[in-house]
């Protein structure tokens, strides 16, 4: 076999194993992203027996300055304070509003909650202001096969964890459907979590901000492609393949860890500066 197609299966053997090896290794830490012990193991209303995840973000702001934001979730609505552009590219037609929207705050148990214009599996079933909010989607019989919901706790007085948690009923969604959601849904709502203590911390939405993020996942995917290339196309495959590798583990940080901006553009110097210094 030509010894660069074996080198070339080589590397996308490698690739899967570390990509498959790491999503494992941080798999329990996206599931449980900012939340206590306490968190995991307060029970939320609506809790199903199957497959779940807990996630939370302290918020400098009352119950009360937050719950306005939650009360107006859903598309139609206030959106999903997520990537837009993401969800609009699948035809969803979500709009996240950057202020209260009054027309909203009368949300009440049985209120529609939609993913887009003709698809609204879910109805809240959970509203205690300023405590919790929550909604879920029942199979053909109209028994919970999903739960999602959020609660406020204060921590002080002008502080609040907010904690959200989905769980799910474990016959109509089995580990392995579970899983397949999870790697979406960890992208989306860690997104979702940031932009709403931004929102009630009263600090403006930046378009800037979502550009920033997708700019360094791209420039973290692209310095990844050219180590893989360069370990290719190259005699000296050692170097090239060390920065591919470590390329990959920095997309799954900053993928399923949601880190800080600052950090995630060292990490990106830092592999950028690799492929300079496997070239010497």
């Amino acid at each position: 076999m030509n010894p660069k197609l074996k080198r070339l299966f080589a590397g996308i053997g490698i690739a899967l194993v570390v990509l498959s090896v790491g999503y494992i290794a941080l798999r329990p830490f996206h599931l449980r992203w900012g939340a206590s012990d306490a968190d995991l193991q307060r029970p939320m209303p609506g809790d199903l027996s199957g497959s779940r995840w807990t996630r939370a973000i302290l918020i400098e702001a009352t119950p009360e300055q937050i719950w306005p934001w939650l009360v107006q979730f859903g598309q139609g609505r206030g959106g999903w304070y997520s990537y837009d552009w993401l969800e609009n590219l699948l035809g969803f037609d979500i709009h996240t509003a950057d202020h209260i929207l009054p027309e909203y705050q009368d949300t009440q148990v049985g209120t529609p909650i939609c993913m887009s214009g003709s698809f609204c599996p879910s109805q809240v079933h959970v509203i205690e202001p300023y405590q919790w909010f929550g909604w879920q989607a029942t199979d053909e019989t109209g028994q919970p096969v999903w739960t999602f919901v959020f609660g406020l706790f204060p921590e002080g007085a002008n502080r609040t964890r907010l904690v959200v948690r989905e769980s799910f009923d474990p016959a109509f969604m089995p580990p392995a459907a579970v899983v397949a959601l999870e790697i979406p849904d960890v992208v989306m709502e860690l997104k979702m979590l940031e932009s709403l203590k931004a929102r009630a911390e009263g600090r403006p939405a930046s378009g800037l901000v979502t550009v920033s993020e997708i700019g360094l996942w791209l420039a973290a995917l692209v310095a990844s492609l050219l180590a893989g290339w360069q370990f290719l196309a190259r005699p000296a495959w050692q170097r090239p393949l060390a920065v591919f590798v470590v390329g990959l583990v920095v997309l799954l940080l900053i993928t399923f860890l949601f880190l800080p901006l600052w950090l995630r553009g060292a990490l990106v110097v830092g592999l950028f500066a690799g492929l300079v210094w496997k070239q010497k």
